[in-house]
């Protein structure tokens, strides 16, 4: 027996494990595939903050692929060009960052077992399930389910960028009902292309027309399909059975509602999963306290574009423009923790936008 059993060794997981190890405790990071970061799900695009709240434990530069600085939105006839001043993001390879976390857990004295899954015969009484969207371990203890997902495909293709540095999003509740669709650059010659819709709608018929209006003939070096959780469950954290059960990352459903993106939250919870294995009070309680707004937020967001099927309603995005949010989002806008906006700067910086916009000045 060990005094930590970590199910799943993606961000979470390897994040909850190493968290553990530099507490003392013996930890045991089981994986169900037979190498760590495979099969590759996730597009890999991540706040430059949010990467580095993982400095103190892992280099993450060793993993980037390119630096985003600026996002063009396509909805019907507009675009909205939103270009952060203190934020942008980078595009990691993400199973180079998931090995990158899981030797810094073995580094700190872990043990981590590869192709083997966990259905039964937990090493330890104090479990942490980092198991994915389907967690087996949330299901086996009875945990609430999580009501929404979005269902993903992406591949690599051969794509002339005009902007190596800027991702295109495109809404349409027609083309990606309930979600979005993408285009990251990798460089000016290749880009990962994406798109999501509502679960359970099939996404691939689609991806083929997304690809086929974007004028891509090739064929994807590499593609993916994913399943992604876009809602918290009722509860992340259990005693049951003798058991101490902690979930972190998208087995808790702690994704961005409004992206799908789950590294810097999944990577956060696991740390504080690590932190309090064992008690799962504490780690519901201290979770909640530093993220749940800002997830509820990015939940409402999401909401509220699916009211009218995942597209805003054409006259708030030309209000949205006429009334110059495009630079409030530059200059104040943060990708993952939302609440951080809400403070008087933000009105602030919005007055002093409008006066210069209104007075001629270029923001």
């Amino acid at each position: 027996m060990v005094d930590v059993h970590i199910v799943g060794a993606g961000p979470a997981g390897c994040f909850a494990g190493i968290a553990a190890c530099m507490q003392g405790k013996t930890t045991l990071l089981s994986e169900e595939h037979k190498s760590i970061g495979q099969p590759e799900a996730c597009s890999g695009l991540i706040s430059r903050s949010g990467l580095d709240s993982l400095l103190p434990y892992i280099d993450y530069k060793k993993a980037i692929l390119n630096t985003i600085t600026s996002a063009k939105i396509f909805c019907g006839k507009y675009e909205f060009v939103i270009c952060p001043k203190h934020e942008y993001a980078m595009l990691v390879s993400r199973s180079a960052l998931d090995r990158l976390a899981a030797d810094r857990f073995v580094q700190e004295g872990g043990k981590l077992e590869l192709g083997k899954k966990i259905t039964s015969g937990y090493a330890s009484k104090n479990i942490i399930a980092a198991d994915g969207p389907a967690s087996f371990t949330a299901q086996k203890f009875g945990f609430p389910k999580i009501s929404s997902y979005v269902a993903c495909m992406q591949g690599t293709f051969d794509y002339k960028c005009e902007n190596p540095h800027q991702t295109q999003v495109y809404l349409s509740s027609k083309d990606f009902p309930g979600f979005f669709g993408w285009a990251i650059p990798i460089n000016e010659h290749k880009a990962k292309i994406g798109l999501g819709v509502r679960f359970p709608l099939h996404p691939l018929k689609y991806y083929k027309r997304f690809v086929k209006k974007l004028g891509i003939t090739s064929k994807p070096d590499a593609k993916l399909a994913a399943i992604i959780p876009i809602s918290l469950r009722g509860k992340t954290a259990m005693r049951k059975a003798g058991y101490n059960i902690l979930l972190a990352g998208d087995a808790a459903g702690q994704v961005k509602a409004t992206t799908g993106g789950g590294v810097f939250f999944g990577s956060q919870c696991g740390l504080l999963a690590g932190k309090n294995s064992g008690q799962p009070e504490k780690y519901e309680q201290e979770w909640k306290s530093k993220f749940l707004l800002d997830l509820s937020l990015h939940r409402g967001f999401r909401s509220a574009l699916n009211l009218s099927g995942g597209q805003p309603n054409e006259f708030f995005f030309c209000a949205a423009k006429r009334l110059f949010f495009e630079d409030l989002l530059s200059e104040q806008g943060k990708m993952d923790q939302w609440a951080h906006m809400l403070n008087p700067s933000l009105f602030v910086s919005y007055a002093s936008i409008v006066s210069k916009r209104l007075s001629g000045v270029r923001v």
